[in-house]
């Protein structure tokens, strides 16, 4: 990452879909699927206050580690 340039969202993209879990994955269609998904959630638009993967799975915004902590453990 140049912070000069900033994130390069198609590196980080090919990291998940095809190297990450793109072994993981062998039919071609779930693939596609999985690549789609990487193309329309990682990028900018997911610093956006109203982003979510889904409706009701947002990011969280936490301000310490503690937080996002306590944030996890009441998800069990």
């Amino acid at each position: 990452m140049d912070p000069k340039k900033g994130v390069s969202w198609p590196a980080i993209r090919y990291m998940y879909s095809e190297v990450h879990y793109g072994g993981r994955v062998t039919d071609d269609r779930d693939k596609r699927l999985l690549i789609t998904f990487c193309t329309v959630w990682f990028g900018e638009p997911m610093f956006v206050d109203k982003f979510c993967f889904y409706k009701g799975y947002g990011i969280p915004v936490k301000k310490t580690i503690g937080e996002y902590e306590e944030f996890i453990e009441s998800m069990v």
